[in-house]
């Protein structure tokens, strides 16, 4: 038999809204099949293409970013690369950790994956209420940071 201690409001609350991201993750991961499946990509593989959009990074750089393993990261980048979407570039700082970064195509797959982004993100703030956005941002990221 299991006994469960008393939470007070906020811990409740927490505990709420941990078990909400968690349902939002899955319902944030459909709609990403739906807006890049038709490019070939998936809500992982767009992940990683969107991390490494503006700098090259190393597959441990992208894997803390994410949050994510190192191992699931290496295998999408590896898949990434034989489609010809990322390169590995030599590391200056160091030689065993490459930079992956976006080839050509890369670029213009996740250009086009932004393009189905945008319209789909401005139809969710326009149900917001301004600044129920940036709030929950915050909230969002002190977890995160709490959690490191």
């Amino acid at each position: 038999m299991m006994y469960l201690m008393p939470m007070t409001q906020n811990e409740n609350d927490t505990a709420s809204l941990i078990f909400e991201i968690l349902r939002l993750q899955g319902k944030l991961t459909t709609a990403g099949e739906q807006l890049v499946g038709p490019l070939g990509l998936t809500p992982a593989r767009w992940q990683i293409l969107g991390s490494i959009a503006n700098v090259p990074m190393t597959m441990a750089d992208i894997a803390r970013f994410l949050g994510n393993a190192r191992q699931s990261v290496r295998r999408i980048v590896s898949e990434l690369e034989a489609e010809g979407l990322v390169e590995l570039r030599e590391n200056p700082r160091h030689k065993r950790a490459p930079l992956i970064a976006l080839t050509p195509q890369g670029t213009k797959i996740y250009a086009l994956a932004n393009q189905q982004r945008l319209p789909w993100n401005a139809r969710l703030a326009a149900e917001l209420d301004d600044g129920e956005a940036a709030q929950a941002l915050r909230t969002l990221q002190k977890l995160s940071a709490l959690l490191k």
